[in-house]
């Protein structure tokens, strides 16, 4: 059985301010409604197959004034009207290329179809584009191949289409009763997921991953003792309301949990999916002291140390394995080890009930995930994530699998009403739908790029770059990327080049994949929209695939910024091995 929003009962029931329900508490009512001052909360779209729709979506709050002509906006279409065939446009017809660009155009096909023969044991799909769609140079572009992180772009569209740049994930703790006047809570605390996948621990933004954008578990626990909570005589649970399905995608092998590249994703999740231990070195025993301590009591020298250690540790009540920020003076910095959790909303309630132990409140029962005995009777406390272009920002620059993947589900319950593998990848299939963007041959089957499902073509993904690059949120779509030569996953390539600072895009890297997506854009307007996919890349063709990357990236930068390209052909070798691509002399 699905829990509903509320965990039972319906979104945004809440006690009244002035009653006794929640003591000290200071309750808010919940106003659901369009166009609120701290940002609307997003509603599903209507469905006709599956389970029926979710509550409204108050777990995602969209921007405060969402342009429906815009590249976000309410007017998505429904799965009811993508069902209903319509007559296609005509076909658009684009005049040629400026005459200019012919020597582009003959430069950059060369260097597609020598890479083409040079890496003959790779499968290479190749599309460059302008800012009018006309193709420049292509090879295979229609074909549907694996993508790796190249998809995280799509997924970071259908996001920033939806919620736009200012929308926010928000995380709450609901009560099963009220606190009394003496801070008792006599039922439950739910712990609720709206999809946001940077809660974390302090622990783990200090130890593990300090650079990642976060949105502090423990603003949680502060908020429940400010509103009187001392002591919770029931149980913590953990829930995802409207997040239904595995926490694993299809698609994803072993062999990425065990390099911690794939994560269990919920609705519900802390630390990225992942258990933090820290350990303490053990202090140097103080001999002195030990040897005064025996010859004033007679007691054994390893007893006395026993018993002093007991009493440091029932004195400071911190086990060093339970992942507390508290750490023993002078022993220096700790040794940190990660696990996964495949119950992540267990995981986060066990994580609420440290915290609040920690601040001297007494739980009694148990944390866990699951059903709930009793509807939540009103709200305690609250806690937003950094804005979405930030996270979104990461996800692409830094190419976090965790963002994408929990980002993934999140589209799909406020799209579909239902979060869930399924549902995200018909929630992209929504957004380009909207844009007229063929997906035919496409398999979403997660929203990171790991999955060996997935499948997209380099045509998709120029075409998206472009549309969105067109769109009024062009400006935040393209501070997304990564720059070459100095941001994300781009920062060591083509330095100290004319690429660098003008190529944006987004890299993909599997074992057998290797991939690149982007633009560069002139002073002028002028642009260049490009995406390699290499397929079968475990060979020497990968280093083809990825020189022919590089090259198209410095010719697009040299035609944009206006310079002087000279092509330098290297003769083959004279063994009959594969022909060296050309290369490009730039004077700028």
């Amino acid at each position: 059985m699905r829990p509903t929003d509320g965990a039972g009962g319906p979104t945004g029931v809440v006690a009244d301010a002035d009653n006794r329900l929640l003591g000290a508490m200071v309750a808010v009512v919940v106003l659901v409604a369009a166009c609120s001052g701290g940002g609307t909360p997003v509603e599903p779209e209507a469905t006709h197959d599956g389970p029926p729709p979710a509550p409204p979506v108050e777990d995602v709050e969209a921007p405060d004034e969402p342009d429906d002509d815009a590249d976000g906006g309410s007017d998505e279409p429904s799965q009811a009207d993508s069902d209903v065939e319509v007559a296609p446009d005509p076909p658009v017809e684009l005049p040629p290329p400026p005459a200019g660009r012919d020597d582009l155009i003959a430069r950059t096909q060369e260097l597609v179809d020598t890479a083409v023969v040079a890496a003959d044991d790779v499968t290479l799909g190749v599309v460059v584009i302008d800012e009018h769609g006309r193709t420049i140079a292509a090879h295979r572009a229609d074909e549907s191949l694996l993508p790796a992180s190249t998809m995280k772009v799509v997924t970071a569209a259908a996001i920033l289409t939806t919620l736009g740049p200012d929308g926010r994930f928000r995380t709450r703790v609901d009560a099963t009763a009220p606190i009394d006047a003496d801070g008792l809570l006599r039922g439950d605390l739910l712990l609720l997921g709206g999809g946001d996948p940077a809660l974390v621990t302090d622990e783990y933004t200090r130890w593990v991953y300090p650079s990642r954008p976060a949105t502090p578990l423990a603003s949680l626990a502060d908020d429940l003792v400010a509103a009187g909570l001392r002591q919770v005589d029931g149980e913590v649970i953990g829930l995802a309301p409207g997040f239904t399905g595995p926490t694993r995608a299809e698609g994803w092998p072993d062999r990425y949990f065990s390099s911690f590249d794939a994560r269990y994703a919920s609705g519900l999740t802390v630390d990225a999916g992942l258990r933090t231990i820290l350990t303490y070195p053990e202090p140097e025993p103080d001999e002195d002291a030990d040897d005064e301590a025996d010859a004033a009591e007679g007691e054994d020298a390893d007893d006395a140390a026993d018993d002093d250690a007991a009493e440091d540790d029932a004195a400071d009540g911190d086990d060093p394995q339970n992942g507390s920020e508290e750490e023993p003076e002078d022993l220096g910095p700790p040794t940190v080890t990660v696990d996964h959790v495949q119950d992540p909303a267990a995981h986060a309630a066990a994580e609420l009930v440290r915290l609040l132990e920690e601040r001297e409140v007494e739980v009694t029962g148990a944390s866990r995930s699951g059903e709930v005995s009793a509807p939540p009777v009103g709200r305690l406390a609250t806690v937003q994530s950094p804005p979405m272009d930030e996270l979104l920002r990461f996800t692409v620059e830094r190419s976090d699998n965790h963002f994408a993947d929990g980002m993934f589900q999140t589209i799909g319950r406020v799209r579909t009403g239902e979060g869930s593998w399924i549902r995200g990848d018909r929630a992209l299939r929504q957004m380009l739908d909207r844009f007229q963007i063929d997906h035919d041959g496409a398999v979403f089957a997660d929203g990171s790029g790991l999955s060996r499902d997935d499948r997209l073509s380099p045509r998709l993904l120029v075409d998206l770059d472009r549309t969105m690059t067109d769109g009024p949120a062009a400006e935040t779509w393209v501070s997304l990327m990564a720059v070459m030569g100095e941001t994300g996953t781009l920062r060591q390539r083509l330095r100290g080049t004319v690429a660098q600072g003008r190529f944006r895009g987004k890299t993909g890297t599997l074992r057998d994949v290797t991939a690149l997506s982007g633009a560069v854009i002139g002073d002028d307007g002028t642009r260049y929209h490009l995406a390699v996919l290499a397929n079968d890349a475990d060979g020497p063709g990968r280093w083809v695939a990825r020189e022919l990357m590089d090259e198209l990236a410095l010719q697009l930068s040299a035609e944009v910024a206006g310079c002087d390209i000279v092509v330098i052909r290297i003769e083959p070798p004279e063994n009959g091995g594969p022909p060296p691509l050309p290369r490009s002399a730039i004077s700028c």
